[in-house]
C-alpha cells in the first residue's frame, strides 16, 4: 500500500494535533484518506505517545494514496 508514513510532534498533546490538522491541510487532495481521522481529536490524543528523551507528544500517522 502506497502513501506517506511521519509523524508529528508538539509540547503538548494539543500542539500536536494541531501539527496533524496542518499536515492533512497542507496535503489536501493528495491523498485519499489518512490514519488516525484528523477530526477524531480524542483519538488521535489517544494514540500519542510521549517520548521519554525530549518529553514531546508524538502521533505517527499514514496518508493513504
Amino acid at each position: 500500500m502506497g502513501g506517506l508514513r511521519g509523524e508529528v510532534r508538539g509540547r503538548s498533546k494539543i500542539g500536536a494535533y494541531v501539527s496533524y490538522v496542518k499536515q492533512i491541510e497542507r496535503w489536501g487532495g493528495t491523498f485519499n484518506s489518512h490514519d488516525p481521522d484528523g477530526k477524531k481529536k480524542k483519538l488521535c490524543k489517544s494514540l500519542m505517545e510521549q517520548d521519554p528523551e525530549t518529553g514531546e507528544w508524538v502521533l505517527r500517522y499514514h496518508f493513504h494514496t
